[in-house]
């Protein structure tokens, strides 16, 4: 766009003076650069009139008019046209907060943690306000909740390695298979899969930060009809070198079991669905997901 050498440097000295009346000649100027061609009106827009358009409003858009187009022209004719405002700033990324190390016990500030030691590798996983960190034992570490009423988990995820399954989830005593469970991901999976009274998905491939297993979900029996476990311990399941695991009647697990340099890593996080709400159910699963692991 070119500018009136004349009219840009009595309309600069308008701006810096606050004058607020433009001599006749600056606007006449203007307006001879300003294009008359009529536009096209849209055919469904209703046509509208000023009905007391007066000469000062006229002066008014005409001045505002001046402005719009002197500093368009100056702007094209700086190098680098116009910046209004400085430089631009370039966005700065927010920062991802670093992992803590998950305490033994006590409540947890919402963020990242992280367990160093327990599995040989290091294991992540991002927690919400409201939780607390749970270890269960030596080989069973994770983070729960609790019920409002009492001092039960409602929901929690765990990291453990487990090396067997019980041979009857009825069964107070709580033996465990002879022979034990074998040593692959698929043998452990069919184990828990297979426990009497419980049901299970289908099991899925899964590969979580190069590890490759399986995950899949395993429900307890709505009742303990029939059944001589009584509710502190629970229908078995599976045991750690440290202890055997009992669920809650209806209790469900999402399990994935990982196999991390021919170690079995198995990852749960169990609710209730007779007393979570949606939103709690999404949020122990998003606690599920967001699980990695590092060498």
């Amino acid at each position: 766009m070119s500018v009136d050498i004349e009219t840009t440097r009595i309309v600069r000295s308008w701006l810096d003076e606050g004058v607020t009346q433009l001599p006749d000649r600056v606007l006449d100027a203007v307006l001879d650069e300003l294009p008359a061609t009529q536009q096209r009106r849209s055919t469904w827009w209703p046509a509208r009139k000023l009905l007391h358009t007066n000469k000062a409003m006229t002066f008014g858009v005409a001045a505002a008019t001046v402005v719009i187009v002197v500093i368009l022209g100056i702007g094209s004719l700086l190098p680098g046209g116009l910046n209004i405002g400085g430089p631009g700033e370039t966005p700065t990324p927010t920062p991802t907060a670093s992992p803590v190390a998950l305490p033994a016990s006590g409540a947890l500030q919402a963020g990242t943690y992280a367990i160093d030691d327990a599995f040989g590798v290091r294991v992540t996983f991002v927690v919400p306000a409201g939780w607390q960190a749970c270890a269960l034992s030596a080989d069973e570490i994770g983070a729960c909740t609790f019920h409002a009423a009492d001092t039960s988990i409602s929901m929690g995820i765990g990291f453990l390695n487990v090396d067997n399954v019980v041979a009857d989830p009825c069964d107070r005593l709580m033996p465990l298979l002879d022979p034990p469970v074998g040593p692959s991901v698929d043998d452990l999976v069919r184990a828990i899969a297979d426990l009497r009274g419980f049901t299970a998905t289908d099991a899925t491939d899964v590969t979580l930060d190069g590890f490759t297993g399986k995950e899949f979900e395993v429900t307890a029996p709505d009742d303990f009809n029939g059944c001589p476990v009584d509710g502190d311990a629970g229908f078995g399941t599976w045991s750690t070198p440290s202890r055997t695991n009992g669920v809650g009647p209806g209790e469900v697990n999402l399990v994935r079991i990982l196999d991390v340099d021919g170690v079995r890593l198995v990852v749960t996080a169990a609710y209730f669905p007779s007393i979570a709400s949606a939103d709690e159910v999404a949020e122990v699963r998003r606690v599920f997901e967001s699980v990695h692991i590092a060498p």
